[in-house]
């Protein structure tokens, strides 16, 4: 264990747009809350990582890379966090986090909310033991969101992801209106198709006449089958997650 004099604290902050709105977990809450954990311990405060508007099912973020980046340079020995689940709601991550990170650069890991460190082999165990409840929080939430976006493509309702090109998401609001442009692109692309025209000959066309993909790049072979694949979906027909239903978004071309 550390000398106390000697440890360079490590503030990792995160939050989402929803938790922050819905549970409370504000970047002020857990900036005051780390401080004051790091001043009672008589720690040196490093840095303090903020990661605003990310998800905690990934660990590619900003200010966690750079916090893991002054841990292999060995500028910091402790780590403090608001919750666990601030860290990751993945338990590999997690996992990943703790023992092939934290713990093999000999970094303690405090959690404020759930009262843990790594420093004992009981609070090593402990927080093995949230991770599993922050990855079943996380595959609950998945399951409940899966389920209602089925539950809305069965009226054949737009149930999220990305939108295909000739359709755009209206604002405030999920639901799928034609962007006249693009659809106009969409229809030249079957009729090109049906005239016995190639997949390069079709691009060249749209190409040649200014046409652009939903990125403003030129069309090449990949997209024009993307187009074609998608046929019931430009017919008016909606699928998701195995649900077929006649969509609410309107027909770009005549089935």
């Amino acid at each position: 264990m550390f000398q106390m004099e000697n440890i360079r604290a490590g503030a990792y902050i995160r939050v989402s747009t929803d938790e922050q709105a819905e549970n409370g977990y504000s970047m002020q809450l857990q900036r005051e809350r780390i401080a004051a954990q790091i001043i009672a311990k008589g720690w040196e405060l490093f840095r303090m990582y903020e990661d605003g508007g990310q998800s905690g099912g990934k660990i590619d973020r900003p200010a966690l890379s750079r916090m893991l980046e002054d841990i292999e340079a060995g500028s910091i020995q402790a780590v403090v966090i608001y919750k666990l689940d601030r860290l990751s709601r993945k338990q590999r991550d997690t996992m990943y986090l703790i023992e092939d990170v934290f713990l093999r650069h000999g970094v303690e890991l405090v959690s404020i909310s759930e009262s843990l460190d790594t420093s004992s082999p009981t609070g090593r165990a402990m927080i093995g033991m949230l991770s599993v409840f922050a990855q079943l929080e996380r595959d609950t939430i998945t399951e409940r969101l899966s389920s209602g976006r089925k539950q809305k493509a069965k009226s054949g309702g737009y149930a999220g992801g990305n939108t295909a090109i000739g359709y755009a998401a209206a604002r405030g609001s999920k639901t799928l209106v034609a962007d006249d442009t693009k659809a106009d692109a969409v229809r030249l692309v079957f009729q090109l198709h049906a005239q016995g025209l190639k997949l390069q000959q079709i691009a060249d066309v749209l190409n040649a006449q200014g046409h652009t993909t939903k990125q403003g790049n030129v069309f090449r072979p990949t997209q024009i089958m993307r187009i074609l694949r998608r046929r019931g979906f430009y017919e008016g027909i909606y699928t998701y997650g195995g649900v077929t239903a006649f969509g609410q978004h309107c027909a770009i071309i005549e089935p």
